[in-house]
């Protein structure tokens, strides 16, 4: 009998909770937040989906929608509760952008299309992780800031500052939207990266694909003694 394969942890539980937890929250944001796209001119008749703004509807959308962006918020404070030592070596991880990083943001299109260039070495986080990294950060400090201007602020502040609060929020919807649409392509779609998804579900990931992706990562975890490494369970026959 061939021996099934191996698998290493690259996630904890709590790291696992907070991204579903992040996740559901964005998108119930993305669904709503497509509603406010086509919010009625309050002179005029309302257009396309922007009817469902009115009534007790159009109640419901914003109550829905703002619950979802205080479990946004939350989020990362739920993770920092349960393991403020490693979210702060995570950050560390995610936050310095190196050579290598670059390079394979500019080799990774043609590599994951063509299978060449071969990859530059990564480690636990590539230079796609580090550069949606800094895209969820940049877009939810914006939707953190002009939300809660709009929410609490609407008829306090200028209204030129509130119409800028408002550009705020609909240039990170687009952005946060572009790059989130490309996370669940490559984890969920791609036939050759969507294998990193079972990381995102048991915490641990195929080493033969872990070593080809992130070689700089697996050699340290295995040198230091730190890696857990397990045989694939035989329901899933190591295939995620």
């Amino acid at each position: 009998m061939a021996a099934r394969k191996q698998q290493i942890r690259k996630f904890t539980r709590p790291q696992i909770l907070f991204h579903w937890v992040y996740a559901s929250a964005w998108i119930v944001l993305v669904l709503t937040g497509t509603t406010f796209l086509w919010r009625p001119d309050p002179h005029g008749p309302a257009v396309g989906l922007g009817a469902l703004l009115q009534g007790s509807v159009g109640q419901w959308l914003r109550l829905v929608h703002r619950v979802a962006a205080v479990v946004l918020m939350a989020a990362p404070l739920l993770w920092l509760a349960l393991e403020p030592r490693r979210v702060l070596s995570e950050l560390r991880e995610l936050m310095i952008i190196r050579r290598n990083d670059i390079q394979y943001l500019l080799v990774a299109p043609l590599h994951y299309t063509f299978g060449r260039p071969p990859l530059p070495p990564q480690g636990k986080y590539n230079g796609g992780h580090k550069l949606n990294f800094w895209v969820v950060v940049l877009t939810f400090v914006g939707f953190v800031v002009s939300g809660i201007t709009m929410w609490f602020f609407r008829g306090v502040v200028a209204a030129e500052t509130f119409r800028l609060m408002l550009l705020i929020h609909n240039v990170c919807f687009w952005l946060g939207l572009g790059m989130g649409m490309l996370h669940i392509y490559l984890t969920v779609l791609h036939p050759f990266t969507r294998q990193a998804l079972s990381a995102m579900i048991s915490g641990f990931v195929d080493l033969k694909y872990a070593t080809a992706e992130h070689s700089e990562w697996v050699e340290e975890q295995l040198r230091s003694g730190q890696a857990e490494v397990r045989e694939a369970p035989a329901a899933s026959g190591g295939s995620d």
